[in-house]
């Protein structure tokens, strides 16, 4: 059967005789019309509108209609186009096509439609299900047909319930294996129920939600968002929880997939805990290889996210590019849990980011101890505390932007490693010395190597001190002969300073306090104040720890009492040796070989290398630097 042209089946302004090429699409190859839908009587290509006026205005049209096999295009008057044109295989209109069979390109297997569109199920098709707008909406009602919908897609294996835009009230609902309720958007498509307990139960593996809000509306006391217990796999995509006590509660589950999930005005957000559910029915399980990618948690008001032991293990789980902010409590809480993962994601405007330390009971395996947490990337801006085990306990290139960091009773050291570090930031608790900084540019650092064959020196390896820093450092040199068979192998320290940077001031009008962060109103420019050689009116500030530029004449005033007029700019100190370089070990053939010493130039501690003419020497510097 062929599709009619519905193009020029009636009069069209400004095409009166005008010619209509009609092509097979993509082509320019003319494509067979008829004038009978059986595609028997050939028609002529191109036609030829017929034409007519009425007010003034030409008009054109097929003279009979005219129809087609196959997909299609147009050209009018040779510069006039249409788009690709693609007729139905069919109207079907009064046909029970249910039973028909179709096969996907390139497959072998024929399936029915009714299977096919089985797989998504629509909530409007299975009962009374009113948004709030309607007076007559009913939560029982709407519950009682997204049940419905749940269940024929659950007794079909699995599907999709689909849910459309607008803000629903329910009271509760259980979502089981392979289905999931599909709405048209976050914050487009609301489910809301004030219902005092579990309001969504996942019950069964692959299940969850997507494209949706579930709200609870008042903070019901006892409500939980979303609920599932030893429940694998659970589906949580584009989806926010928001206003209840708990938003989501874990008690167990393993590999779920989290894609954009946002928590928002609950009391505690989240809990993913290893829990076996003592007291109802000891059928919970561990909380493990589970992966939340993107979302925010905001505006909890106890905790945002809560991941923990309870008697069974929480491990393995990360949390990627998803941002606390704004949440009045603790944002995150590990408690017992292992080798946690966040990667990329930030953390702004809470309480407290961070609280970290073992579950209370005493376990005989030590399950409930943390063991490995890695923060890679991202912002750290406000107060984190540590107690316990804390092992391997690693952040890695975050921004410690803020706040104030406790550590008590803490078994081993907390590393930052190659992270950037506030002056804002300040260290507390008995066990404030086992946070460690390191850098891995200056730990085992890829050594640098080259060739010489002269006497004059060459900078073999370098290192800048910033203003006010001291340092000891390490370095281990070998030397292997290239046309001789001759070789040196160092292994040599030495300590070095660099003197804080001075700043002139007059105008005083109230002392500077050593220890102070000094500002520049204007430049915004910040430093510590290591000494002050005060004279009155004027004087001089040594300053560490400089971030930005001071300008001359701009107000500069402390934590304290002081302001003065900066009267110029930063005057930068070179770099100094201490003592003298100590070769720790020395093994070397000829001496009138190569030769390594320290030595600086302006800011940097360098390590020079000297070989001798006609000798060709390869050589490799590896140091480390102990900094502080």
């Amino acid at each position: 059967m062929g599709a009619r042209i519905e193009q020029f089946d009636v009069w069209m302004a400004g095409y009166a005789g005008a010619s209509v090429a009609i092509f097979i699409a993509g082509t320019q190859t003319l494509a067979n019309v008829f004038f009978d839908e059986a595609l028997t009587d050939p028609a002529a290509n191109p036609q030829t509108l017929s034409s007519m006026s009425s007010g003034g205005v030409s008009f054109g049209k097929f003279a009979e209609p005219i129809y087609i096999g196959v997909p299609y295009q147009m050209t009018i008057n040779s510069t006039d186009e249409t788009g690709i044109i693609r007729p139905p295989l069919t109207t079907m209109e009064a046909a029970d096509a249910s039973k028909s069979t179709v096969q996907v390109a390139g497959g072998t297997e024929e399936r029915e439609l009714e299977d096919i569109l089985a797989e998504t199920i629509d909530v409007l098709d299975q009962g009374v299900f009113l948004p709030v707008t309607n007076p007559n909406a009913s939560s029982a009602t709407n519950a009682a047909t997204l049940a419905s919908a749940i269940g024929i897609a659950a007794t079909l294996g699995g599907g999709h319930v689909i849910v459309p835009a607008g803000n629903y009230t329910y009271t509760s609902v259980s979502v089981p294996a392979g289905v999931v309720v599909k709405g048209q958007g976050r914050d487009v498509t609301t489910l809301q129920s004030v219902f005092a307990g579990k309001v969504a139960t996942i019950s069964g593996e692959r299940a969850g939600f997507e494209d949706l809000t579930l709200d609870g509306v008042s903070l019901q006391a006892g409500s939980i968002g979303v609920y599932a217990k030893a429940t694998n796999e659970i589906i949580m995509r584009n989806v926010l929880v928001k206003r209840f006590e708990t938003g989501a509660h874990f008690r167990g589950g393993k590999r779920f997939d989290f894609e954009n999930f946002y928590i928002d005005n609950c009391v505690t957000g989240m809990k993913g805990h290893g829990d076996d559910d003592a007291s109802g029915g000891n059928d919970g399980d561990d909380f493990m290889y589970n992966r939340w990618n993107g979302g925010r948690v905001t505006n909890c008001t106890t905790r945002g996210v809560h991941l923990a032991y309870v008697d069974r293990k929480c491990w393995h789980n990360g949390i990627n590019d998803v941002g606390f902010e704004n949440n009045t409590g603790t944002a995150l809480k590990v408690e017992g849990a292992r080798w946690t993962d966040l990667d990329g994601s930030w953390f702004a405007g809470n309480g407290k980011d961070l609280e970290m330390g073992d579950e209370a009971s005493v376990v005989a395996d030590e399950s409930n101890q943390v063991i490995g947490f890695h923060m890679k990337g991202g912002v750290i801006s406000s107060d984190m505390s540590f107690t316990g085990r804390c092992q391997d306990v690693l952040f890695e290139r975050v921004e410690l932007a803020d706040g104030t960091y406790t550590f008590t009773t803490l078994d081993n050291n907390i590393l930052a490693l190659d992270c950037t570090e506030s002056l804002l930031v300040a260290l507390a608790g008995a066990d404030s010395t086992k946070f460690t900084r390191a850098r891995s540019v200056l730990g085992d650092a890829p050594a640098t190597s080259g060739v010489t064959t002269g006497n004059v020196a060459t900078e073999g390896w370098a290192y800048e001190l910033s203003p006010g820093e001291r340092v000891s450092i390490e370095a281990v040199i070998v030397a292997n002969g290239r046309n001789v068979n001759e070789y040196a192998m160092y292994h040599i320290g030495r300590p070095a300073h660099r003197p804080p940077s001075t700043l002139n001031y007059d105008g005083q009008t109230a002392n500077f306090t050593t220890g102070q962060l000094l500002t520049g109103t204007t430049s915004g420019a910040t430093a510590r104040i290591a000494a002050d050689a005060d004279a009155g009116l004027t004087g001089t500030l040594s300053l560490r720890d400089i971030v930005g530029e001071f300008l001359d004449d701009e107000v500069i005033t402390d934590g304290a009492t002081g302001v003065a007029i900066a009267n110029g700019v930063l005057a930068h100190q070179n770099a100094a040796l201490l003592g003298a370089t100590t070769s720790i070990q020395a093994a070397v053939e000829s001496d009138a070989a190569f030769a390594c010493d320290f030595g600086v130039t302006a800011g940097k501690v360098i390590i020079n290398v000297t070989g001798v003419a006609a000798k060709t020497m390869e050589w490799t510097v590896s140091a480390r630097v102990t900094s502080a």
